[in-house]
């Protein structure tokens, strides 16, 4: 971790030291042979050289790509014109985005220069000529060019998506004509809200829902949901208020929705990982609510939601002044975006769990979060990590078998979503262990059944831990986890249940707990306090006031810093100009005042 902090400082120094430009000027994609020239330029007048174009993968930066160059062309001292082409029918790509680089060199010293567009056509080409800029790759894969929200040129290689048809890019852009001849006229002020993939109603966003629909249905809120969602029977009561996702109704809504609610980013809204089209643009300009999925701490995510991107949003609901603290220090977020007011899902929360007297079988939760390096590998490369092979063998250790029996104990594994393609590869032998699918049981429920929770890095063990229940934090693979995610919080020292780093030692709290009636300890309960403001039952009230207290800044002109942001026109201009001394300084102060 020192050595890449240290490889970050040598960075940032040679970006002050030797400012430099690299602007996108053409890019066409024909028969899989991609081909950009691009004008790469030194803010001083040193003379430097061009040794590479790039195409770096973003998830591992040690994994390139070596464009070929065939023209390069001085301009001056401190510019230079660079042709550069790849066929990516000859290459070995890896999911999901490879961003744009050039190498160059001054005084000796080399640094890596982000390709960026700056022209407006070929940004507006690379959003709306869809089919023209897709390559079609086997196994169903896509490869296409397109521009980040940042302004980046970058690459993408994945699997083509369900909604990626000639049939629904048609209904998108009937959907934006209707839009713009009738909705945004009537002005619906419509509230929509939406889960993980829009696929659940079980976290947040239905619970703030269900609190709108029941005590506002004055109010214009809609749910958004698959139309084969298992949870669509948990929205049978209210089906009056649910659009169903990528129907016409749903784009028409998307368009014209005055707030985007959602307990996940943004683009589970729509089409995931979909960069192109008409609608994607619109939604990125939407106001944004942030109910969260859980509490902030067990894991790094502000490189996801840091203030001022895609994902910023209007509010960021967190549950206690610890929270607001990580949002502010780690985020960006101004006080003014972030609301303390408890999770809404919790108003929901009861305790469920069996009592002694009952004699019947209590239940164990294990449920782990996901790792971002293990994140949609191949098959072959899960089943061979740490991850999968320690929880394979708990599951199927002879210990925890014998264990559940003699204490009466029934252990459900709740498989994380991102790990659903590798469900059927965990199994155990013990008729004590259940092996539960993502969505054939609500995680709420389990978890206000459960007597005890063991999980690792997982937001679900703040859910415990407001219940008043103990938790067993199973921290094999800490080292890793810090390496590759990271926490805000000392895992060592902050936290609020035991700490395992073996089966063994695991194996004996398990125990532990059984012979004590599952009891909180009092040294953890203690400590409730730092890290909930409420416990009570009015958490999506206090949610729905806040919304409605900033609603009327939803609409409101932005300043002129994010207007820049949201206008492809001006965010070309900002690009090209922003490296003079001047339009910079005055870029920077007008970022100063809106931070405020």
């Amino acid at each position: 971790m020192e050595q890449k902090q240290k490889d970050e400082d040598i960075k940032l120094k040679l970006k002050k030291q030797y400012p430099a430009h690299v602007s996108l000027k053409k890019l066409s994609l024909k028969n899989g042979n991609l081909t950009i020239e691009i004008v790469v330029g030194l803010l001083s007048q040193q003379f430097f050289t061009v040794n590479e174009v790039l195409l770096k993968l973003r998830s591992e930066a040690s994994e390139l790509i070596h464009l070929n160059v065939i023209k390069k062309e001085y301009r001056s001292r401190n510019r230079l014109k660079i042709r550069a082409e790849i066929n990516l029918r000859n290459i070995k790509l890896q999911q999901f985005f490879w961003d744009f680089f050039v190498s160059i060199s001054v005084d000796n010293i080399t640094r890596e220069v982000r390709v960026v567009c700056d022209n407006y056509l070929i940004m507006k080409s690379l959003k709306h000529r869809v089919f023209k800029n897709t390559l079609k790759l086997p196994d169903n894969y896509i490869s296409y060019p397109y521009i980040t929200y940042n302004g980046g040129v970058s690459l993408t290689y994945r699997q083509k998506g369900h909604y990626e048809t000639t049939k629904n890019k048609f209904k998108e852009y009937m959907a934006f004509i209707i839009y713009q001849l009738f909705y945004r006229f009537i002005g619906k002020k419509v509230w929509l809200i939406h889960e993980k993939f829009s696929e659940t109603a079980q976290d947040n966003s239905f619970y703030f829902f269900k609190y709108c629909y029941e005590k506002h249905p004055e109010k214009k809120v809609y749910y958004v949901i698959k139309k084969e969602s298992a949870d669509v029977r948990n929205l049978e009561p209210f089906k009056d208020r649910v659009v169903h996702f990528m129907s016409f109704k749903h784009l028409v809504y998307l368009l014209s929705a005055k707030v985007i609610i959602s307990s996940e980013a943004k683009g589970h809204g729509y089409a995931w990982r979909v960069s192109q089209g008409i609608i994607k643009e619109k939604l990125n300009n939407k106001s944004y609510i942030f109910l969260q999925h859980g509490v902030l701490g067990l894991k790094k995510v502000d490189s996801t939601f840091n203030y001022q991107t895609a994902n910023s949003a209007r509010l960021f609901i967190v549950s206690s002044d610890f929270e607001k603290k990580i949002v502010k220090n780690y985020f960006g977020y101004p006080e003014s975006r972030i609301s303390v007011t408890g999770l809404a899902r919790w108003d929901n929360l009861k305790d469920t769990s069996l009592s002694n007297k009952e004699g019947k079988s209590k239940e164990i939760v294990l449920m782990p979060t996901w790792r971002n390096w293990l994140e949609e590998v191949e098959e072959t490369t899960f089943l061979k990590s740490n991850y999968y092979i320690s929880y394979s063998q708990f599951l199927n250790s002879k210990e925890l078998g014998d264990l559940l029996v003699q204490n009466s104990l029934t252990l459900n594994f709740y498989v994380h979503p991102k790990f659903m393609p590798y469900v059927e590869k965990f199994s155990s032998a013990s008729k004590n262990i259940n092996i539960i699918r993502f969505g054939d049981e609500s995680l709420n429920h389990l978890l206000m059944r459960a007597s005890l929770l063991i999980t690792d890095y997982s937001s679900v063990a703040w859910e415990m831990y407001y219940q008043k229940k103990p938790v067993i934090f199973y921290l094999f693979d800490l080292d890793e986890y810090k390496a590759n995610q990271g926490a805000y919080m000392n895992l060592k020292k902050d936290l609020f249940g035991d700490l395992a780093f073996k089966p063994e030692e695991l194996l004996q709290q398990i125990d532990t707990y059984a012979k004590n009636g599952f009891n909180e300890k009092k040294h953890f309960a203690s400590k409730r306090n730092k890290y909930f403001k409420y416990m009570d039952q009015e958490n999506s009230k206090r949610i729905y006031e806040d919304i409605q207290r900033n609603e009327s800044t939803f609409n409101k002109k932005s300043p002129v810093l994010s207007q820049i942001k949201n206008s492809d026109a001006l965010k070309v201009a900002w690009r090209k100009y922003k490296y003079y001394p001047s339009i910079r300084k005055l870029g920077e102060k007008i970022l100063g005042e809106e931070k405020k």
